[in-house]
């Protein structure tokens, strides 16, 4: 091989080397901006799960104090579901990182088995039945085992 056609080889693998490197670095800041995205994502969305949960179980101890009646704390209920539904479908919509995917699903694990708790506590409010209270009961203890699951699963994949 000639003098020059090495040189020229030596330099274009060199330069091959360095756009690697930069490719490289640059996939690594997107997966950096991926898990930042979704941290923050997520922490606002427990923070308004909480907020939510903390004021349906307040509505729920006026009618535990005889301030409501059943109607109406059906009717309650029935405004609180959607809001409930609506953040599991933000919970779904998280920005995409694999490395949270197990923190994702058991969070939205929890605000199902929440939403389906509400609701057979309203049918215990519409039909008496203690079998709703039972089930509600359950699935309002799922929703904070897989809460938990879900802190742990977070703490878990690191920041």
């Amino acid at each position: 091989m000639k003098y020059k056609q090495r040189e020229r080889i030596i330099i274009f693998s060199g330069i091959g080397v360095l756009a690697l490197i930069v490719a490289f670095a640059i996939y690594l800041q997107i997966q950096r901006s991926n898990v930042q995205a979704f941290s923050e994502a997520y922490a606002r969305l427990i923070d308004e799960s909480r907020t939510l949960t903390h004021n349906y179980q307040n509505e729920v101890g006026k009618w535990k104090l005889k301030q409501y009646s059943n109607g109406t704390m059906i009717s309650i209920t029935d405004q609180y579901l959607p809001k409930f539904q609506s953040l599991v479908y933000r919970a779904k919509s998280l920005p995409d990182s694999e490395k949270y995917t197990k923190a994702r699903d058991f969070t939205i694990q929890s605000f199902q088995s929440e939403i389906e708790s509400y609701k057979h506590f309203k049918n215990l409010l519409a039909t008496g039945n203690n079998e709703e209270d039972s089930k509600s009961t359950q699935l309002l203890s799922d929703a904070l085992r897989y809460e938990d699951q879900a802190f742990l699963a977070f703490k878990a994949a690191g920041r």
